[in-house]
């Protein structure tokens, strides 16, 4: 994009070498160094393109070699200006512009957010609207470093945050914790092992602590699992002083999760008509401009956008867009489920849930859901058996 800009602004032609010893022409361009592109092969001889500076050299290459030169095409903002010079108005409006372009570039005009997955664009979006950050904005308003630790200390997980200003753009890359071990400070520090669930302890391997509970023993959240002390004992047997460190294990304990789900057995169906109405969008500084696509006579319709922003360079936005626009008009029908149809829909929404669980790393042991349909409404209805890692951390004083 920027060459192209650059070959613009300083203007080239495009020129059709003939004769006998094209070759040799282009063989004494190079030895020249003067620099051809877009060269291409045709009847007569050779098409290629060159700056204005480079073309002005060719006369005496072209008598040397015997060929003759003609010029295709003048292409750039030199032969434009030139053409349009008797036009008083255009210097005025291309100062203008570059006033224009020089005042939209001291605002924010696009938002990137990179690296995080467990938080999505939208939830960031909201926080920095929270803090009058928006596109628009004013370059010179922003703090990054400011900004950058008003978003570590809103998410827990953001453990790195840049924000920086490349052109027009806000871009803010974070790096989140997927790490789950700790680090060494926490590691070495004085710590206990707590039950965040409610259950029966299945497994247990212990490392560093002293365990309280056995495999069996049922536990409540928050009861001590391993505490982070391990008993020094004396030649009698007695404990004589305790050796502090922070508590490790492998826990595994089996809970059991009420699942309840009910939906009416009557519905709303969408029956798309097959009528659609295409048109175009612009958008300037935020404010939308429709043309064709407004779906006048439909009752109930669905609009699709598809959306480009202008920008001149990879990281230079402008506050312009364009884009299509679809709507399909719809009408809404009355349905009711048959009784296969429900079971099916109470399972999609069952195994939906289930693999929200699973994704979590927790283990199904049994599937104890049972689903009932009726006239009115259909129930899925029971417990999930689950193993789940418990130990929550906390840490402890000394003098505990």
């Amino acid at each position: 994009m920027v060459k192209q800009m650059l070959q613009y602004a300083r203007g080239h032609v495009r020129i059709r070498v003939t004769g006998r010893s094209y070759e040799r022409f282009l063989n004494m361009c190079a030895s020249h160094r003067i620099i051809l592109w877009d060269l291409k092969a045709c009847d007569a001889g050779y098409e290629a393109s060159l700056s204005i500076k480079s073309f002005k050299n060719l006369k005496p290459l072209a008598r040397k070699s015997g060929t003759k030169i003609r010029i295709l095409e003048k292409r750039g903002l030199p032969f434009f200006l030139y053409a349009n010079r008797k036009r008083k108005l255009l210097p005025a409006g291309v100062l203008f512009g570059i006033f224009l372009m020089l005042f939209l570039s001291c605002f924010i005009w696009d938002i990137r957010i990179q690296g995080n997955e467990a938080r999505t664009d939208d939830v960031v979006f909201d926080f920095l609207k929270s803090r009058q950050v928006s596109h628009g904005i004013l370059k010179s308003s922003l703090d990054c470093k400011a900004l950058a630790a008003d978003i570590r200390k809103a998410f827990d997980n953001f453990i790195w945050v840049s924000v920086k200003i490349q052109g027009t753009s806000l871009v803010i890359d974070v790096k989140e914790n997927t790490d789950l071990t700790l680090d060494e400070k926490t590691a070495a520090a004085p710590s206990d092992l707590v039950s965040d669930v409610e259950g029966t302890v299945r497994g247990m391997i212990t490392r560093s602590g002293t365990p309280l509970v056995k495999v069996g023993d049922k536990v409540k959240k928050g009861q001590p699992l391993v505490v982070g002390q391990v008993p020094i004992l004396d030649d009698a047997g007695e404990v004589a002083d305790y050796q502090y460190c922070a508590a490790d294990a492998d826990i595994e304990i089996e809970t059991r999760l009420p699942y309840q789900e009910s939906f009416s057995m009557k519905y709303i169906k969408k029956e798309y008509t097959g009528r659609l109405k295409k048109g175009v969008f612009f958008s300037i500084l935020g404010r939308h401009i429709s043309f064709l696509g407004t779906p006048g006579g439909f009752g109930h319709y669905d609009v699709v956008r598809a959306e480009k922003q202008l920008h001149l360079t990879e990281n230079f936005y402008l506050p312009l867009s364009w884009g299509s626009i679809r709507s399909r008009e719809y009408v809404l029908t009355e349905k009711v489920y048959t009784k296969e149809e429900a079971i099916r829909k109470a399972q999609e929404f069952l195994h939906k849930f289930l693999w929200k669980i699973q994704e979590k790393g927790v283990q199904i042991l049994q599937n104890n859901v049972k689903i009932e349909t009726g006239s009115k409404s259909c129930t899925a209805k029971g417990e999930i058996v689950l193993i789940e890692r418990a130990g929550k951390r906390v840490m402890r004083s000394l003098g505990e």
